[in-house]
């Protein structure tokens, strides 16, 4: 008894977890260096890619759903375009299947 309450407990916990978390899934579907979204969660529709961006404000050509950093910078993605509105950031490696709202615009940190 005491086990499958402690299973349960640790079911949980990892529900809580936030949805950031890089697996190679993930960057295997996002080339090295890019900073890639897609206009469903878990990584379906259709695929955007800002290839190798550049410090700064990027955009995608469409709202994103699901995103993925691979770029060795830390990124933050933003709900408006002109990296305006709502935002959450992604260090290299990361990702999230399903991102709270629209992704519009990334902010790009580092040289």
């Amino acid at each position: 008894m005491k086990m499958r309450a402690l299973a349960l407990t640790g079911a949980a916990l990892l529900a809580t977890l936030p949805l950031t978390v890089g697996t190679a899934g993930a960057a295997a579907k996002c080339p090295k260096g890019n900073v890639c979204g897609w206009s469903q969660p878990n990584f379906g529709g259709r695929a955007y890619s800002i290839i190798s961006p550049t410090s700064g404000c990027n955009g995608f050509d469409g709202d994103a759903r699901s995103v993925s950093n691979q770029n060795r910078h830390r990124v933050t993605l933003y709900s408006d375009s002109g990296c305006y509105g709502k935002h959450f950031d992604l260090t290299f490696g990361h990702y999230s299947a399903k991102t709270p709202w629209p992704v519009k615009s990334i902010a790009v940190w580092g040289p």
